[in-house]
């Protein structure tokens, strides 16, 4: 009878392993996450893309001034990174944007534009949301652009050699029973 040595089984079982998880890695890295970093990067307006996998992937995407985007506008820049990474990486992958804010700008956002996107948003009432966001840009002196599509909206802010973007996404409308 023979005699089953565990000790080379669990070795190789091991070593199997290991090469699956390292051809995977190989095989992401090289003709997934390089290329998609190359396509990005081809995109006007994109400086630096780091991706993290994950559960769900997060794909940093840091971009330059006003200027340097394609066609000088976020929403048509976002849409295209967004359009490369899902025909690479699928549906669920978190995007996030970067930019060159300054504290004084953020805080200018957080304090005052934001507050006139939700109320705009929770309001429906997308026109005087508009015009408010830009006789606010012109109260302190900021060079502004807010544009939407059926699931964003879209704001860039600059001041100078700072810049601000933010792509806010419309609150849910999906649910609830009617009478």
């Amino acid at each position: 009878m023979s005699r089953i040595r565990i000790v080379p089984i669990f070795v190789t079982a091991l070593l199997m392993l290991a090469l699956l998880i390292g051809g995977w890695q190989a095989y992401q890295h090289y003709n997934l996450l390089n290329p998609l970093k190359q396509s990005l990067q081809s995109v006007a307006g994109v400086e630096q893309v780091d991706i993290t996998t994950g559960s769900p992937d997060v794909v940093q995407v840091q971009l330059g001034p006003f200027q340097q985007l394609k066609d000088g506008d976020l929403q048509t820049t976002y849409d295209a990174i967004s359009d490369e990474i899902e025909r690479k990486l699928g549906a669920n992958v978190s995007v996030r944007i970067g930019d060159a804010h300054e504290g004084p700008l953020t805080q200018l956002f957080e304090s005052s534009f934001e507050l006139y996107i939700q109320q705009g948003i929770a309001k429906q009432d997308y026109t005087q949301m508009a015009s408010d966001v830009q006789r606010l840009a012109k109260t302190y002196h900021l060079a502004c652009r807010l544009t939407m599509d059926n699931s964003y909206i879209y704001i860039q802010l600059q001041r100078g050699p700072y810049y601000l973007y933010r792509v806010i996404p419309y609150a849910s409308r999906t649910g609830g029973a009617t009478s």
